[in-house]
């Protein structure tokens, strides 16, 4: 803060600075002229600095009011169906904790129980069902909603909505995606997805009776595990693998497990084609696409003439996911077929 003191000599600076000749005779004028302008000068400095300090101190009291009325920051929708968003203070991370059953059963509990409004918040049809939860460890999920309006081509659901939790189980919206069916691809309609290439446990939500849910690409809700992908079955190269074994891998979530037991079972089994289904679908989830299109292409090598059309759905879409658009363009056309 300026005192005085700091003012006098600002203003006695400012005067010694100017330059002009001196005349003996003129002294006694010139202390009289120079008290004058100091006073003048004190006087403007001393109100200067009385305004600041007046807006400073408003400025502090609007700093703490501002801070207690900020809310979490929440879309609303216009006549048109356009989402608008009201900016607010950023939304910190929550503290992340470790994920399990339970803690699986209680999110899945909750997001159920609060359906109907979680549908009305987003805008979206309240006929609309949850077929899939996608757990990311640790403290994040989606939720897939089916609308029931897909066109018989599409087999991905409508909508997904990204949330983060905490150790208390607060839940906190953080993305929501929309399909657009002519690239099949999500846009975002709120929020960001950091998420896009983390590993998931895919979890049917209980009930759905929708077609868009794949068992075979899930966890069964009864058997939740916390590790989607962790390797815990010991493999023993000097043991012939079985497909039984690679099945109960891939049924049990463990992708890694699987991959590895058919990579010998592959060996002598090259051309069985359950067998590469499960690849493909176990690369694809860990985010090996490139791999996952290679296992597609050995599968239609086999069938040739008889290459399932489902297949080539999911390698249509996998070759978006993997910005191979030829790839992607020649498995859609084939898709397309009837």
């Amino acid at each position: 803060m300026f005192t005085r003191k700091n003012i006098l000599a600002v203003v006695f600076v400012g005067i010694i600075t100017l330059q002009f000749p001196v005349f003996a005779d003129d002294i006694s004028d010139m202390k009289a002229s120079l008290s004058d302008t100091m006073a003048k000068l004190i006087q403007k400095y001393e109100a200067r600095i009385q305004e600041l300090e007046a807006e400073n101190n408003a400025l502090k009291q609007q700093i703490v009011s501002l801070k207690g009325n900020s809310m979490a920051t929440r879309a609303t929708t216009s006549n048109t169906g356009t989402v608008s968003l009201i900016p607010t203070t950023p939304v910190a991370a929550p503290a992340l904790v470790a994920t399990g059953t339970g803690i699986y059963s209680q999110i899945m509990g909750k997001i159920n129980a609060d359906l109907p409004n979680i549908l009305a918040e987003n805008s979206l049809d309240g006929s609309g069902v949850i077929g899939l939860f996608e757990f990311i460890n640790p403290g994040a999920f989606f939720i897939s909603i089916d609308d029931g309006k897909n066109p018989a081509w599409v087999t991905a659901f409508k909508t997904k909505i990204l949330y983060r939790y905490d150790s208390a189980l607060n839940l906190t919206r953080f993305g929501v995606f929309d399909l657009d069916y002519a690239s099949q691809r999500y846009r975002t309609v709120y929020g960001s997805n950091p998420y896009s290439s983390t590993i998931r446990t895919r979890v049917p939500n209980p009930g759905y009776k929708g077609k868009l849910l794949d068992p075979a690409t899930t966890v069964p809700s009864p058997a939740i595990t916390s590790g989607n992908t962790s390797s815990t079955t010991a493999v023993n190269a000097d043991t012939e693998m079985t497909f039984a074994q690679v099945k109960a891998a891939y049924d049990s979530n463990k992708l890694l497990d699987a991959l590895k037991l058919s990579d010998q079972y592959i060996l002598k089994n090259p051309n069985d084609i359950e067998a590469l289904r499960i690849r493909y679908r176990s690369y694809y989830m860990v985010g090996k696409y490139d791999n996952s299109l290679t296992e597609i292409q050995k599968i239609e090598k086999i069938q040739g003439a008889a290459f399932e059309r489902t297949i080539a759905c999911d390698a249509a879409v996998i070759g978006k996911i993997a910005k191979k658009t030829d790839v992607s363009a020649y498995y859609s056309a084939i898709c397309k077929k009837k």
